[in-house]
């Protein structure tokens, strides 16, 4: 229970994203919308024109394992919108793009 508790406090001080919300992720979305949807992101990285977040995202119940609770996802924004967005551990061809 310790374990359990450990865990869920980790979680809530570290600004987790629930799942849900990076559904709702849409390319052309600008910096406004997804601060309101994702909330502060935990970090970023910035060159010329281009500029991503990164967000540690909840993984649904029955995807949990005690060793890996969360995801890490991008948000890469140009001229302020979203160009491309995923978790950033998958290959490039799997990652959604605007069209």
């Amino acid at each position: 229970m310790k374990y359990f508790a450990c865990l869920l406090s980790t979680a809530l001080l570290t600004g987790c994203v629930h799942g849900e919300n990076v559904e709702r992720l849409q390319a052309g979305m600008d910096r406004d919308q997804v601060r309101t949807l994702m909330g502060p992101p935990d970090g970023s990285t910035h060159s010329p024109g281009k500029d991503c977040a990164y967000y540690t995202v909840l993984k649904d119940f029955w995807s949990r394992t005690p060793w890996s609770m969360s995801d890490r996802y991008y948000v890469c924004f140009t001229d302020g919108r979203v160009e491309t967005y995923g978790r950033a551990d998958q290959p490039a061809s799997a990652q959604m793009t605007a069209r």
